[in-house]
């Protein structure tokens, strides 16, 4: 069985090649599904997938690759503007 960030690229990598969704809409429906990752997650996934399409040397996969980038780091700002933080889990 896969695991969770397998799962997570695969269903990225699904909806930016498939879907033509762009990675913030990607980041977004993640975001909006019952079983929603932890942001956190779904950040490292789509990076993740970044470096992957950046690998390709074809002009508009290593363009989908910076707007991936960049989008992670939208994504990020906006999640600590509302107040997410990166605490350790309470014991």
């Amino acid at each position: 069985m896969q695991n969770r960030q397998e799962w997570l690229e695969e269903k990225i990598t699904e909806r930016l090649l498939t879907d033509r969704l762009s990675p913030y809409d990607t980041l977004q429906s993640l975001m909006n599904t019952p079983d929603a990752p932890d942001p956190m997650e779904a950040v490292f996934a789509l990076t993740t997938v970044a470096a992957d399409l950046s690998g390709w040397q074809e002009a508009g996969l290593y363009d989908l690759s910076n707007r991936c980038f960049a989008a992670a780091t939208l994504f990020i700002c906006e999640l600590w503007a509302a107040g997410y933080r990166l605490d350790p889990p309470e014991e």
